[in-house]
């Protein structure tokens, strides 16, 4: 089994995108970019733009750097992390753009309130206008939706579902960062009421079931083998095998890569690779 084993390139855009911040978003975009870098580098290429800007999380954390350190402003597609504002009007226009690129896989990731930001994008454009560009530009569409047990994340599946409509796959990410899968017993809930007798979980797990969704866990890194990486500027992919950190850590960031692509495995039909295509790091 090899990398060479995998379906005729169909171009795949991969949209992370929420309301609520803090649950994770980022890390998927950065994780499924690093994987993909790292088990398909010769065979395609892997774009990664950064919707929050030049201060997103995405280019600050894993972006190309100089050798003093600091952030370049020219990022490239191949390893870098192109950014711009989607949250600025003047500048949503360039998602029409971006999705024109050759790379196999577009990976965007989305910062907070970018979810309702996609109902309006101009005054002329909306998530409709944008999911017909990526199929006139060849390119299917998922859009991973991050969640965690608190239901202001939950509620932003019905609502990217109704939004980006029948003709983009659905992907709901669950953080495993502090909690387990029984956690989510909002998620669970086929109808939860609040007190007064509303219910207020949008029915989102079944709504999610009637569009053909999947559900994937994203694995929790331990929380100091994150920080230490993030304070020496240390990409993912440079962790697995970076000797300023210690043989425990760098072993943590690869299980967790690891970890994470056995998950992309469940959805490599969506991404246009066969079930033989080998998830493993060079």
């Amino acid at each position: 089994m090899n990398n060479n084993s995998h379906a005729a390139p169909s171009r795949t855009t991969i949209l992370s995108i929420k309301n609520k911040g803090g649950v994770g978003g980022s890390h998927i975009a950065m994780a499924t970019a690093t994987v993909m870098r790292m088990v398909g580098a010769r065979h395609f290429t892997t774009a990664l733009i950064d919707l929050d800007g030049s201060t997103g999380t995405s280019i600050n954390r894993i972006g190309e750097r100089d050798p003093d350190g600091m952030i370049l402003a020219d990022q490239t597609f191949e390893a870098g992390v192109p950014a711009f504002n989607v949250l600025r009007k003047e500048e949503r226009d360039k998602l029409f753009d971006i999705t024109e690129i050759e790379d196999r896989f577009l990976i965007l990731d989305g910062p907070a309130t970018s979810l309702d930001t996609f109902g309006a994008l101009t005054e002329n454009l909306a998530a409709p206008e944008w999911v017909e560009h990526n199929r006139a530009c060849g390119r299917s569409l998922i859009v991973m939706i991050p969640i965690t047990p608190s239901l202001s994340s939950i509620v932003d599946v019905p609502k990217a579902i109704e939004l980006f409509g029948p003709d983009a796959h659905y992907v709901v990410v669950r953080s495993m960062r502090g909690c387990s899968p029984d956690d989510y017993v909002l998620w669970d809930a086929p109808d939860f009421p609040d007190r007064y007798g509303r219910v207020v979980s949008g029915r989102s797990k079944a709504r999610l079931a009637e569009v053909g969704g999947v559900v994937l866990d994203m694995p929790a890194l331990n929380a100091g083998v994150l920080a230490r990486a993030e304070a020496l500027k240390i990409t993912f992919d440079e962790a697995v095998g970076s000797t300023q950190l210690r043989a425990a850590e760098r072993i943590s960031v690869r299980n967790w890569l690891a970890a994470w692509a056995q998950q992309l495995r469940g959805i490599h039909g969506l991404l246009g690779l066969d079930a033989e295509f080998a998830w493993r790091f060079a």
